[in-house]
């Protein structure tokens, strides 16, 4: 059994609406596309509002994707929430802003199907962060910050080649992508109810047992304020085996707050003392790696270690051990 062990640095000083457009995309099997164009009342104060951290809003998405997928009764209290916050028109006062109403195109039939849709279906299992899906997903957020919407990137892209070119083999790639939301749950939400899609199209890419993996792109956008682009890729046969798979155990004082796989936070929430948590690899097992404990501790950066089939644990004095 080899080992390698290495000490955290110490110490560092410490000194738009919920249902707007969205667009659904699915090769397993092909899908149409699915679009919908958001309504405000005051369309310029819906691009008014301060932009949100893209960095935070694309963690909390595959965090709370894998808590609907899982729990789907979970969000229903939300979209009973929502559905109470209509008028008697279907429309959201005040949903895109101060004195901004937002227009819905199907007004409470929708929610209220959606809630029902909730009750009856069924927990599916989770979604593993790809890197590489993540890094696809905010290269078509980037691409298309000027105001462009769609699937086709500007250089004729479809998302099954964007996943290629970021390093995500798959027997199967889907994406959502919503414009408007500005949190994670405001993005679920507009998922699941699917206002004006006619076939529910990002309600049946959110709940598809095949997807294995998935990551999320966000940023600005110049018509609707924001984007999300969500990728989804079914791994292909053999390639989700447990060699692939590293377990982080934390035996040390404070908690891991960040465990990052080449920038991407592989932590659906930060990892307790005297808890452990297995961590899938997507993307091949050589990885760039950064930890963040709690307390005073600067962050860690760990080059090129291998961690498939390994087990990292912070020891009682806070070293780093990787066991093979």
């Amino acid at each position: 059994m080899q080992s390698l062990k290495l000490r955290a640095p110490w110490k560092m000083g410490l000194a738009l609406s919920t249902a707007l457009i969205t667009v659904a995309c699915s090769q397993l099997p092909e899908q149409p596309l699915a679009s919908r164009l958001p309504f405000f009342a005051n369309q310029a104060q819906a691009q008014t509002e301060t932009q949100p951290s893209w960095a935070t809003i694309e963690q909390n998405l595959i965090t709370e994707h894998n808590r609907v997928r899982q729990n789907p009764q979970s969000y229903i209290p939300i979209l009973e929430a929502y559905l109470a916050s209509m008028n008697a028109q279907g429309n959201i006062p005040n949903g895109c802003g101060p004195r901004c109403t937002l227009l819905t195109t199907e007004g409470k039939p929708a929610v209220e199907e959606a809630i029902r849709y909730l009750r009856n279906q069924p927990a599916v299992g989770p979604l593993t962060l790809s890197t590489g899906a993540a890094r696809a997903a905010k290269a078509h957020a980037q691409d298309q910050s000027d105001g462009t919407t769609g699937h086709t990137g500007s250089d004729g892209s479809r998302p099954h080649e964007r996943l290629a070119r970021f390093g995500v083999a798959n027997a199967g790639s889907g994406e959502n992508i919503a414009y408007g939301p500005t949190t994670a749950e405001k993005v679920m939400l507009s998922l699941i109810v699917d206002d004006g899609v006619s076939d529910r199209g990002h309600r049946i890419n959110m709940f598809k047992p095949e997807w294995t993996m998935a990551g999320a792109g966000c940023g600005p956008h110049a018509t609707y304020g924001s984007v999300c682009v969500i990728e989804y890729a079914k791994a292909p046969r053999g390639a989700a085996a447990a060699d692939q798979q590293f377990t982080v155990v934390n035996n040390g004082t404070v908690e891991l707050q960040a465990l990052k796989v080449a920038g991407v936070d592989v932590l659906s929430s930060p990892l307790g003392i005297s808890q452990a948590r297995n961590i899938q690899l997507s993307d091949g097992c050589k990885v760039n790696l950064t930890l963040q404990l709690g307390g005073n501790y600067l962050p860690l950066d760990w080059n090129d270690l291998d961690l498939c089939a390994a087990t990292l644990t912070i020891d009682s004095q806070n070293y780093f051990n990787v066991q093979y």
